[in-house]
């Protein structure tokens, strides 16, 4: 994974961010591109990435635009694409992947406390070749 800018990141996806650390945006494409943090995951299944997080932990200059996100992705049911932030150490500075390969649906959404469970797509079927007579 490549370590690369959030504005960079949100790019990545086709959205644009209105401030350097939002913490979510929608794309051209409708999806919902969301900031994670590394410390929120687990791993609930075989193939499933669980992220768990609340918006009570949300920096508050964030928090208005990142509730209206997760509450309208969630009762849309709009693909979630995800963009993982580690967060500054003494020994590094914070840092941004971009996880074209995982695609996300928000599971549950109580007003504070958010799920998303990223996957893999099913790869496409390939077409039956014809057969030789």
């Amino acid at each position: 994974m490549d370590t690369i800018s959030i504005a960079r990141a949100f790019a990545s996806f086709g959205a644009e961010i209105a401030q350097q650390r939002s913490l979510s945006a929608v794309a051209a494409d409708g999806s919902l591109v969301l900031v994670c943090q590394t410390g929120g995951f687990s791993r609930p299944g075989v193939g499933v990435l669980r992220y768990t997080a609340q918006l009570s932990t949300a920096p508050q200059t964030r928090l208005a635009a990142l509730r209206t996100h997760i509450s309208e992705a969630h009762s849309a049911g709009t693909i979630v694409r995800l963009v993982i932030e580690t967060l500054k150490t003494a020994q590094s500075s914070s840092r941004a992947h971009v996880r074209p390969d995982l695609v996300g649906k928000i599971t549950g959404f109580d007003g504070n406390e958010y799920m998303v469970d990223f996957s893999r797509p099913e790869p496409p079927a390939p077409e039956p070749k014809p057969r030789r007579r």
